[in-house]
């Protein structure tokens, strides 16, 4: 079994301020990126249902696990998602047809679905009503799904070659997913706690999306279109951590040597919400949320 190695590019820590149902602002249309503490995270490239990775919550209760992750164009997209409705638990698909889809099951269930050559797939779940499934239709690409505890749900969708990504998630109810198109992208999801919901799109080449979650009830999402953009978001405090997948495998997200966060620590993160959208080539962007109830969204655009 080959091991994974998924690497971060260099990234570019910025800083804002939150405010209450925070959203990019004139210019840019609310609904493209937004993040509402204990509710939701969205970023919305073009308004379709293409480069869209949403991650949704209610905070009044409710069905807490729906994460979305869409990347493409028409004739050339795939989606992941999760816990869209009692048919669809974790679903896997490409514009080409090629699709997997896990209903919900009172034990643990798992579908992997490959279309190419020299991909590789593994799947761990230990406990109960854990769902998984992956999806990969081109070469060479990698995914892996690490699920602990009960009634955790992932999806991956990779179209083309190369790609790398994997989800960790140690907790109960967590949701995450990641779809890529293109070539050489990376995506890591590491979600330790309950009722985290994460999801990231990628589309184009060589691009690095990290996501960091602790404790509970934490939302991210994170899109990405172009080349050689880089994306990290931390809702655990931290400017870096790591988790073990089931059989020891260890994946790490932060920011690399070189860039720092003074007093950024891993701790209790509860309430967070966080999106970023990354629109042509090199950007850089790190988002880091301690404590509760944070908000931040990033908008980036090289025409």
């Amino acid at each position: 079994m080959k091991q994974l190695l998924l690497t971060s590019t260099a990234l570019l820590m910025t800083a804002g301020v939150a405010f209450a149902q925070t959203s990019t602002g004139p210019g840019v249309a609310p609904s493209n990126a937004s993040a509402t503490a204990n509710n939701s995270a969205t970023a919305n490239e073009t308004g379709s249902i293409f480069n869209s990775a949403e991650a949704l919550d209610s905070a009044g209760g409710g069905n807490d696990e729906t994460a979305i992750a869409t990347s493409g164009e028409a004739g050339n997209g795939a989606r992941a998602r999760v816990n869209l409705s009692a048919a669809i638990t974790a679903q896997g698909q490409t514009t080409s047809g090629v699709s997997g889809t896990v209903a919900q099951q009172a034990a643990n269930a798992n579908l992997q679905f490959q279309v190419g050559n020299f991909n590789q797939s593994i799947n761990l779940q230990s406990g109960v009503r854990q769902e998984s499934a992956t999806v990969q239709e081109g070469d060479s690409n990698d995914a892996i799904i690490s699920q602990t505890t009960a009634g955790n749900e992932a999806a991956i969708v990779q179209l083309g070659n190369l790609n790398q990504n994997a989800i960790i998630q140690d907790g109960s109810d967590n949701a995450a997913a990641s779809a890529q198109v293109g070539l050489s992208n990376a995506s890591i999801i590491l979600q330790d706690g309950g009722d985290n919901i994460a999801a990231n799109s990628q589309f184009g080449n060589n691009n690095s999306a990290l996501t960091f979650q602790n404790s509970g009830d934490n939302t991210a999402a994170q899109v990405q279109v172009g080349n050689d953009n880089a994306s990290f978001i931390s809702q655990g405090g931290g400017d870096s951590n790591m988790l073990a997948a089931i059989d020891g495998t260890m994946q790490s997200v932060g920011i690399p040597a070189g860039l720092s966060a003074t007093g950024a620590v891993a701790g209790t993160a509860l309430r967070n919400s966080a999106s970023s959208i990354q629109l042509g080539n090199g950007n850089s962007s790190a988002i880091i949320q301690q404590g509760n109830n944070n908000e931040a969204v990033n908008y980036q655009n090289v025409p």
